[in-house]
């Protein structure tokens, strides 16, 4: 008599498939990781992002750095002859500028490296004993890569006075209440409207604890935890057209500057609400933390 094979049992078959799977795919989500940063590292080209992201360095300084690293920062440099600005909101409204003139360029340079910084959960920034617990880790800071990568360039951004004044009269509210948020003196439509008249659309952003505009404006990017990427969407809207931006010491946050940035379609200030001279404003660093 004739012995027919067995017929396969499918169950059998359905299960073992399925142990393989547990073992398998792990192995290539840690290849496929690997191989997206061995991608982002040698996608790298540049100055080193520390050296733009250095803390007090002049609008001139920075600009230099940035126009060696390839950038137009004569074109972008749209802040330089305000007077009314600090070096610190200067160079915040460039660094703004490069990631709308570039959005690729800027992933390179600069996002491939503060991807490296992310251990875990925890953001180590070199040459910096003060660790950030973040609570996605490095994964908003990948995106973002990605995301910029196939983000088209849009509209730089010129400053306004009056904006700058609507974000100076936040500011500091929240460091003379010792707190944070967009709340406060009616709101943030009735802070701007009193510094002038807007169009179309505004917007808010703030970044604490920051140590220089170029890690604020990284900062505002990688947006850690905040549903919807709200600040990048402000900083990447290509109906945001004029910008102002406010730089203060917070009690807070001890180890770095807070910065208030408003944005707008259009602004045409009222300039009876614009205060002179800015040398009023000047903030002292804090040389101790605040109680």
């Amino acid at each position: 008599m004739k012995t027919l094979p067995r017929k396969p049992d499918s169950s059998n078959t359905d299960v073992n498939l399925f142990n393989r799977l547990i073992y398998i795919l792990p192995l290539g989500v840690l290849l496929l990781a690997s191989c997206m940063r061995f991608l982002l590292s040698i996608d790298y080209s540049g100055i080193s992002a520390q050296k733009v992201a250095e803390r007090n360095l002049s609008n001139e300084k920075y600009a230099a750095r940035l126009e060696a690293d390839g950038w137009p920062a004569g074109q972008l440099n749209t802040a330089a002859d305000h007077h009314y600005l600090d070096d610190e909101e200067k160079n915040l409204v460039l660094a703004h500028n490069l990631v709308r003139y570039d959005p690729g360029k800027f992933a390179r340079q600069y996002v491939t490296e503060y991807i490296t910084y992310f251990e875990g959960k925890e953001f180590h920034y070199p040459g910096r004993d003060l660790i950030m617990l973040t609570e996605e880790g490095d994964e908003p800071a990948i995106e973002l890569y990605w995301e910029l990568l196939n983000t088209d360039p849009v509209g730089i951004f010129f400053p306004s006075q009056g904006l700058h004044e609507a974000a100076i009269s936040h500011a500091d509210y929240l460091v003379r209440n010792k707190t944070r948020g967009h709340g406060g003196q009616g709101g943030l439509v009735a802070r701007i409207e009193r510094a002038g008249n807007w169009e179309q659309q505004i917007g808010e952003n703030i970044a604490y604890g920051s140590f220089s505009p170029h890690d604020a404006l990284m900062y505002m990017l990688i947006n850690d935890n905040v549903d919807d990427r709200t600040h990048r969407q402000n900083i990447l809207n290509p109906g945001f057209r004029f910008i102002g931006v406010a730089m203060d010491y917070h009690p807070l946050f001890p180890n770095g500057e807070i910065y208030v940035i408003n944005y707008a379609f259009y602004f045409r200030e009222n300039q009876s609400g614009i205060r002179r001279p800015h040398q009023d404003r000047r903030r002292i660093r804090p040389i101790h933390v605040w109680d």
